[in-house]
């Protein structure tokens, strides 16, 4: 076992006492857990439950997290389940701040520092279709990782931005009702599972990411609608980042409150008497050890904006208002593929969808964005709404249509257990051969569930049309 810095052991022991320091140095020997949270937007808990590949542990605070006991990280992600975005593989602890922001029906929701998008896609998951999730984080390289995993989960209701957060709050102010905020700390908690981590820690430590925080939280107090909720949390044990945030937070704003939070088996309450003057209301705060719970170090709170609906302000109420509409038909004569695409589309996607949502034509690529998606051209936009296909000599749908969750059922699926080798050799990117009976577009699914596209020569083969990025090694 690697040693701990001498000044970090001294404020653990302050925190943990003798004892609770002793258990969580022997937690060290300890193998870290892996887990998957199951996407509710594709499949309901019994459902899974039917088919569920695995040995599961229920994660006490994630209604569907389960901690996998029988199959290692590699092994969980190479099941076709994976690919079909039924679930996603998180660190249990990582599980705690989605699942303790209530979100609505219809709800407005920021994800501020959301790669590599574990929240974005439990937010996803709760909205189910309705609403809004913008999913930001402030560095571009970042974000590849949380478009796919967005796309995968089957979220099409979503905008992912790469911004900082004072540009953000210049857009949308009082917008949003939820927020998610997991911000850059200096990862105590992940001592375990990334020993590597302390270096930064002796780098920089916890005062140099107190300020960042606080920027976060400024920026994030002002796109906050009164009456909504905060989710504030780290992966770091640090008094001054954690309790000692809150406590500045609320201090600084006072129509923020701390609420309660159902308390779980393996969460400790928060801390106040670790500050010189902590509130009481801190106690409400939650806190995971690794010596006490399945999981890694966390700490969480959940806050509210007091006050009724908020008013837009009169220089941003634009980005409430519908910008997209059905594009018209381009006089470019050169262009001969918007003879098709418009119409084409509609064969792979139910026309009740039109309704609210709109395609619109961007070079040859077709995305799918509903009618209250806000403003977003003076941001810095990586993906708008649902990349539906591209619009060639004819309408060629993407993989993320096929994994979009849309109740729909192509006239032409191919359906195979999870067990058939045919599943392995189309998610690496072969050609499968078919019944004779398949000619064109076909919807490959496992299990009824869907994975991405081929294309019938009617003659017994299916050229694969599965994302290239994404194919099984």
């Amino acid at each position: 076992m690697f040693s701990l810095p001498e000044k970090y052991s001294i404020k653990m022991k302050a925190l943990l006492g003798e004892d609770g320091f002793k258990k969580y140095i022997e937690s060290f020997s300890v193998k870290p857990l892996t887990a998957i949270r199951i996407n509710t937007a594709k499949t309901s808990l019994q459902d899974w439950d039917k088919i569920c590949p695995f040995d599961t542990e229920k994660v006490p605070w994630c209604d569907n997290g389960f901690i996998i006991n029988n199959a290692s990280k590699a092994e969980i992600s190479k099941h076709p389940y994976y690919f079909a975005g039924l679930y996603y593989i998180q660190e249990p602890s990582a599980m705690l701040p989605a699942s303790i922001l209530p979100i609505g029906k219809g709800d407005k929701v920021l994800d501020l520092c959301a790669a590599p998008g574990g929240k974005s896609v439990a937010i996803a998951s709760k909205l189910n279709g309705s609403g809004l999730l913008i999913a930001n984080d402030i560095s571009v390289s970042r974000t590849a990782a949380l478009v796919k995993n967005l796309q995968v989960a089957g979220a099409f209701n979503t905008i992912v931005t790469a911004e900082t957060p004072g540009r953000l709050s210049l857009h949308f102010k009082e917008y949003f009702d939820k927020i998610l905020l997991d911000v850059p700390c200096s990862g105590e908690g992940m001592f375990r599972r990334k020993p590597d981590m302390v270096k930064d820690w002796l780098d920089k430590g916890p005062l140099y990411y107190a300020e960042i925080q606080k920027d976060i939280l400024d920026k994030a107090y002002n796109m906050l609608k009164p009456g909504g909720s905060l989710v504030y949390s780290t992966c770091t044990f640090s008094i001054e980042e954690d309790e000692g945030m809150i406590q500045w937070f609320t201090d600084t704003y006072k129509d923020m409150e701390i609420c309660s939070v159902p308390f779980k088996e393996g969460f400790s309450p928060g801390r106040p008497d670790m500050l010189i003057y902590g509130s009481s209301g801190l106690k409400n705060c939650i806190r995971i050890f690794p010596h006490i719970a399945n999981g890694e170090g966390h700490f969480a709170a959940l806050l509210k904006k007091r006050g009724g609906h908020a008013t837009p302000d009169n220089n941003t109420s634009h980005i409430c208002k519908p910008l997209y509409r059905q594009g018209k038909k381009s006089h470019n004569k050169k262009d001969k593929t918007d003879n098709n695409w418009q119409e084409e589309i509609k064969e792979f996607i139910p026309e009740h969808y039109f309704k609210n949502y709109y395609p619109v034509k961007h070079n040859d690529t077709i995305q799918l964005i509903h009618a209250e998606m806000p403003e977003t051209r003076l941001l810095r936009v990586m993906q708008n709404g649902l990349l539906a296909g591209y619009a060639k000599k004819h309408f060629e749908p993407s993989c993320q249509l096929a994994l979009a969750a849309m109740p729909y059922s192509y006239k032409n699926s191919l359906d195979l257990p999870s067990s058939d080798i045919n599943i392995v050799k189309y998610l690496k990117g072969e050609t499968i051969n078919i019944d004779t009976s398949y000619n064109g577009w076909v919807l490959v699914k496992v299990d009824g569930f869907p994975l991405g596209w081929g294309k019938a020569d009617g003659h017994g083969r299916l050229k694969n049309k599965y994302n290239a990025g994404w194919r099984m090694l």
